[in-house]
């Protein structure tokens, strides 16, 4: 395997080349999700019965709450992205330090948010 070996850490750069790419792609779904939502806002704005708004106004409120959501996790995934290429170039340039600070995300994210590392998801202890 080419790459590069810091402490217990071992990166091949074309292959996070290419699960970033896989990450683009699925950014394709984000986009038509917020232009989705966009577009069930205008058509919501012309509901009624008996020339009440009151099922307009529901609408409304429903997509308020949710309309943020597909932007949020665009965002999220951007940073995530942007993230797991500096660690990469980090760890390829031999940053040591950089590989420690990846290591230590890595386990808050377990800890604060209940994210664990993929290979504890393809391995099976999760089902």
């Amino acid at each position: 395997m080419r790459g590069a070996i810091v402490g217990d850490y071992r990166v091949d750069p074309d292959r996070v080349i290419g699960v970033l790419a896989s990450v683009d792609d699925a950014g394709v779904g984000i986009a038509d999700a917020i232009s989705g939502i966009d577009a069930l806002a205008l058509e919501g704005g012309s509901l009624s019965v008996d020339g009440r708004r009151t099922l307009s106004a529901a609408w409304g409120d429903f997509l308020e709450e949710r309309s943020l959501v597909p932007g949020k996790l665009a965002h999220i995934v951007a940073a995530s992205a942007t993230a797991v290429t500096e660690a990469t170039t980090a760890v390829v340039a031999g940053d040591v330090e950089m590989s420690v600070t990846a290591g230590e995300a890595e386990s808050r994210a377990l800890d604060d948010w209940g994210i664990d590392s993929l290979d504890a998801y393809t391995s099976g202890v999760y089902g």
